[in-house]
Order: C-alpha cells, then sequence, then structure tokens
C-alpha cells in the first residue's frame, strides 16, 4: 500500500470505525486510479466489483485485506479504505421469488411527546422488508409498531423477514427504536443484516453533544453480541443489491474529510434506492457540508422520482441540491405543526415541494408509495398519533393558540385518527371544547 500516484501528491489517513483505514490521494486523474487498480492485481488482490456512477469510479478488492477505491472526477481524489474484515455488500443482484409488488412506506413515528423520528419501509417483492432508521427513544412503543406493521403484511405462518436494516447516522431520533427492536422484537424477525458509516469520535467537533459521542458506540456493542445477523459497511461509489432493490451509495462522512463534521448530520449515509426503475433518494439528515459534495459530484445525474426531504425539512440539503434532485413525490418524516413552522424559514423546502407534483407529511399517517411511483397512487394509513400539547409544553416549551390546537386535532380525525375526545380535558387541561 505504499504506491503513490506523483510525488506532489498529498495522502492523509483518515481512520475510521471498525479496523477501516481510509488513504486520501490529491491530484489524480483516472489513469492514476487505473495503474493503482492495476498494481493491486498484480500484488494478487481480486476485482470483486466495478461500478461507474456520473463519470466516478468504484472498484472492490478481495485480498489480505479489503479494499474500496473511490474515485471522484469533479476533484481528481482517490479515497481508498482498508479494512480487516469481511464488510462488503452483495454486489450481484440475486434471483427471487415474486409475491407481491413492491411499496414503499413513510412509517408513521409516534409524535406524542416529541416532534422528530424517521423510519422507511420498503417491501420487496418477496415479501421481506428493508428498512432506514427507525425513532426516537421517546416513541415508547415504536419499536412493537415496526414489528407488528411488518407481522400484518408478512402471511400467517411465515416469519418476518427483514433483508437489510441501515443507518443513516447515529442521532436518538434515527438509532434509538432499533435498540429496542434489537432488544425485544429480533427473535420473532428474522435480521440478515445492518447497513452503516458511522463517524469515529476520533473526529468529534466541540458542537457534537454527548449524545452524538456515545450512541455509535452504543449501537457497536449491541451489535457485537448479535452474532447472528450480518454487519455490513458501506463506502461511497458502491452499488450494492438487498432482493430486488438496487442502492447506489452517494456520500459518507468519508467524503467530507479533510472537511471537519462540525454538525453531526454531515455524517449522514445517503444512497439512491432504485426498484422498478423508481428512483428513491435517501439522505437522513445530510445537512450543507453533503449537500454541496452531492451537487458537485453527480449533478443531473441525482434525479429522482421520490425524495425524502433531509432532517425532517429542518436545516438540511440546499436550494441546488433538490434542484437537481427534481423529486416528484417529496416526503417530511415530520408533525405537521414543525413542518408548518419550517416552511417559512427553510427555502429549500419550498424549492422540494415546487418541483414535486405532491408531498406529504409523516405525522398525518404513514405514507404508502407503490413502486414504480406514480402520481394519483399514494394513499395513506389512518392516522394513529396525536400530540400530547399539555406534556410538549411541560418537555420542551413548546406552546400553541387553542385555535392551532383544535386545527390540528381535526386534521387527525379527518386523517382517520380516532375520536379521543374524552380525553381533551386531561390533555388540554380544558382550554378549548370539541
Amino acid at each position: 500500500m505504499s504506491y503513490r500516484f506523483r510525488e506532489n501528491t498529498d495522502e492523509k489517513v483518515y481512520n475510521c470505525r471498525e479496523n477501516c483505514e481510509m488513504y486520501l490521494y490529491r491530484k489524480v486523474n483516472v489513469e492514476d486510479y487505473k495503474a493503482y487498480i492495476e498494481k493491486l492485481t498484480n500484488c494478487g488482490y481480486v476485482v470483486l466489483n466495478e461500478n461507474i456512477y456520473a463519470d466516478n469510479h468504484y472498484t472492490a478488492l478481495k485480498g489480505k485485506k479489503e479494499i474500496s477505491a473511490y474515485f471522484t472526477s469533479c476533484d481528481n481524489t482517490l479515497r481508498v479504505t482498508v479494512a480487516d474484515d469481511a464488510r462488503f455488500p452483495d454486489f450481484e443482484e440475486k434471483e427471487i421469488t415474486k409475491t407481491n409488488e413492491p411499496c414503499f412506506y413513510m412509517f408513521e413515528n409516534d409524535h406524542t411527546y416529541i416532534d422528530c423520528g424517521m423510519c422507511l419501509i420498503t417491501q420487496c417483492s418477496d415479501g421481506s422488508f428493508f428498512l432506514v432508521d427507525s425513532g426516537h427513544y421517546l416513541q415508547f412503543n415504536d419499536n412493537d409498531r415496526i414489528y407488528n406493521f411488518m407481522r400484518e403484511r408478512t402471511p400467517a405462518g411465515q416469519k418476518v423477514v427483514v433483508s437489510g436494516w441501515l443507518v443513516t447516522h447515529a442521532h436518538s431520533d434515527h438509532i434509538s427504536k432499533l435498540f429496542d427492536f434489537l432488544r425485544y422484537n429480533r427473535y420473532d424477525v428474522e435480521i440478515e443484516a445492518i447497513y452503516s458509516n458511522l463517524i469515529s469520535n476520533d473526529y468529534a467537533s466541540s458542537q457534537w453533544g454527548v449524545e452524538e459521542k456515545g450512541l455509535a458506540e452504543k449501537f457497536f456493542a449491541m451489535l457485537e453480541r448479535c452474532d447472528d445477523i450480518r454487519k455490513v459497511k458501506l463506502h461511497s461509489g458502491q452499488r450494492f443489491y438487498v432482493r430486488d432493490l438496487c442502492f447506489d451509495v452517494l456520500c459518507t462522512h468519508e467524503d467530507v474529510y479533510p472537511e471537519i463534521v462540525q454538525e453531526y448530520n454531515d455524517s449522514s449515509l445517503v444512497v439512491m434506492m432504485t426498484v422498478n426503475n423508481c428512483r428513491v433518494f435517501i439522505p437522513g439528515d445530510a445537512s450543507g457540508l453533503e449537500s454541496k459534495i452531492l451537487v458537485e459530484r453527480f449533478g443531473e445525474n441525482l434525479e429522482c422520482d421520490v425524495v425524502q426531504v433531509s432532517h425532517h425539512g429542518h436545516r438540511g440539503l440546499l436550494s441546488d441540491c433538490y434542484e437537481l434532485l427534481r423529486g416528484k413525490l417529496a416526503l417530511f418524516p415530520i408533525t405537521q405543526i414543525k413542518f408548518d413552522e419550517a416552511m417559512p424559514k427553510v427555502p429549500a423546502n419550498q424549492v422540494a415541494i415546487d418541483l414535486a407534483d405532491e408531498y406529504y407529511v409523516s405525522s398525518n399517517g404513514t405514507i404508502v408509495v407503490p413502486l414504480p411511483y406514480k402520481k394519483g397512487t399514494v394513499t395513506t394509513l389512518p392516522d394513529e398519533t396525536f400530540e400530547d400539547f399539555g406534556k410538549i409544553k411541560r418537555m420542551w416549551g413548546y406552546d400553541y393558540t387553542d385555535e392551532y390546537k383544535k386545527e390540528m386535532y381535526e386534521l387527525y380525525l379527518r386523517n382517520g385518527g380516532k375520536d379521543e375526545s374524552l380525553y381533551l380535558p386531561v390533555r388540554y387541561s380544558g382550554t378549548f371544547e370539541m
């Protein structure tokens, strides 16, 4: 691994998690990249996969170690990750027995006490499920709700199969319910693999909180106890398959380096999922730094059919990124209340909505998107949860007018929510009548 492209090439070592290092080479051209791959093969490494996406080149090699080499043409850099463990995804598509049409869900997390949380669920054509993130620890029963959701869509007598569970980053509103699922629900479910690439605390900035420094460590400690679950580490440039789903890894924290990840959201794992020629863009909470990388690296190749709006519609991807994505369906994993608050403050949200044919907010009920997406085919399941304004005020300091609370409750009922008027004097201290 001592091969250098040119004498004036900068080389920096980035110590990633889980026995993995990254070497960053600058001032590299595509011929240098090909020569590097050839040198590795001459040293006994075997090419497992090659991929070209928007003129960016990726190669996976296996020898004494696992090597991922990723050349990006926009900045003429090469990032080489070297790992000890067998952590590659499946690079080849496999034949499956199809039992249903694939369907994508933006799951309605329980927003009774907290406005954040994200869980995306895709049911593959063989009936198995691929999940992205989970929910917040204050969404107390969401691990059971997620399990029941999959159980109801799995034939009686058959075990629920999770063909993959992807973690975008280790914020509590994305990873907490996966902890609980692994504690309490996993023995009723077959979880085949967990996909992630979480940033190391070695690169923590002063802006990170205790939670951001601790949750990832806690997550990996738990995974070590789950010997029956395959752990896959993803790197940019990879194209991998899970059942009939195809994923392109577009960005990780490794791409931000050598800039400092000041905002933990910029460590999000960003993927493009393709099924039935329908492209679903999933950025997690990716923010300004990753937004710029995506725009520079992929340009018009970012165009998609369905876009998950980053960071729940709070400050996330920049407007020019949504202009390139041009998602026909925009999905906001957030409460209607916070959506209404964020809209005037975040111009990028308006860009995403203006370019879309339709948009949905997750707190109004789980969103059902048949794949491929077509305008007019999206439906919403009955709204299951409703905000407890009294407890939210005590916990977070948020409060709203009686008129707005009444408006939100009426919206909840229109979306199929159960009549909870008997509880209104308790939940709202009798401040308004229904």
